[in-house]
């Protein structure tokens, strides 16, 4: 393993959604390990300005690929998500540059390394600051080329969109089986799982579906509800506020990162856990004991590293998150 740091951009659709399917295939592809993200960044164009605007980031792989075996795989998730190269620096579903490879250099027209702009480009250097300030490029260090952009270069600032590429939490109480609920009810309520429940989530965002939202008795209080849903409308809501897509969601996470809001909670059912899982950090799970003949099931945990266990009186609670580490000390 060798590591390669990535730029990764967005103009087109719903562009922070884009760039986190990007990232989550990149840390599931094989020969590839996802070791650090960068936040998001809202940017102007650059060498075309007559387009939208960009949301961009940065990440730092480990890779076993070869220099131009990465630039496939990171053209093909190009391709699969969308991207279509009508012309130079314009509009883009998605754009992944390979920006340096540990000991690989590289002066063909297929792969140029390192990026011949890497070190002009407030919109790369920015977010590559955040994840690996000290690393060096053409004998001086990201930070040392950033300080030398033009105070006018330097119009980057967080996503008006949520800027975490991973910045949900997930809490879910669960069988051996993994089982979630039987016929639209919890399988089991135990009260030390309902008080850590309403311990971690008080004063949070809780992100939940219809069924979800249907089992509970209204709103639950001292936490926003929002439900995640294309079939209900306000009207219907009964105190539950609605967002109707993703991309929707997005955006009104986003508006509330900029309220100061960071404790976003998705709590189920079974579809909306597997919908959002690639968008969590952290798990909180209640492991019960026995099968309860549940009808609908939790997600794998693939890519999670177990932190904490600890024994309650009849089950046992666990802390998960994502293994590889992140860097967001500009948020």
């Amino acid at each position: 393993m060798r590591k390669a740091y990535l730029s990764l951009g967005a103009n087109l659709g719903e562009r922070g959604e884009t760039i986190r399917e990007a990232l989550r295939r990149l840390a599931l592809a094989e020969g590839v390990q996802l070791l650090q993200v960068a936040p998001f960044y809202e940017t102007a164009p650059w060498g075309k300005t007559d387009q939208p605007g960009f949301i961009n980031t940065c990440a730092e792989v480990g890779t076993s690929l070869q220099p131009l075996e990465f630039l496939h795989l990171c053209q093909q998730i190009e391709r699969d998500l969308g991207r279509v190269r009508h012309e130079h620096w314009g509009a883009r579903t998605i754009d992944i540059d390979m920006l340096m490879m540990e000991g690989a250099t590289s002066d063909t027209e297929e792969l140029r390394l390192p990026h011949p702009y890497l070190t002009e480009r407030a919109f790369v250097l920015v977010p590559l600051a955040d994840i690996a300030p000290e690393l060096a490029i053409k004998g001086h260090s990201v930070l040392e080329w950033l300080e030398r952009l033009p105070k006018e270069d330097k119009d980057v600032i967080p996503a008006a969109e949520v800027a975490e590429p991973f910045p949900l939490k997930l809490i879910a109480c669960i069988d051996e089986e993994r089982g979630l609920g039987r016929e639209g009810e919890l399988l089991v309520r135990l009260p030390e799982d309902l008080a850590r429940f309403k311990q971690l989530t008080m004063g949070g965002v809780l992100i939940m579906g219809r069924k979800t939202m249907e089992s509970l008795p209204g709103p639950l209080p001292g936490r926003m509800n929002l439900v995640l849903s294309h079939s209900l409308d306000s009207k219907s809501a009964n105190g539950f506020e609605i967002a109707g897509s993703l991309a929707e969601l997005w955006q009104r996470l986003g508006e509330l990162c900029l309220q100061g809001q960071q404790d976003f909670w998705c709590i189920g059912g079974a579809e909306i856990y597997k919908l959002l899982l690639p968008y969590v950090r952290e798990a909180c799970l209640t492991r019960v004991p026995g099968k309860h003949g549940a009808d609908v099931f939790f997600p794998e945990l693939a890519g999670f590293e177990l932190l904490e266990s600890q024994p309650g009186t009849y089950c046992l609670f666990e802390h998960y998150r994502r293994e590889f580490p992140r860097n967001f000390s500009k948020q």
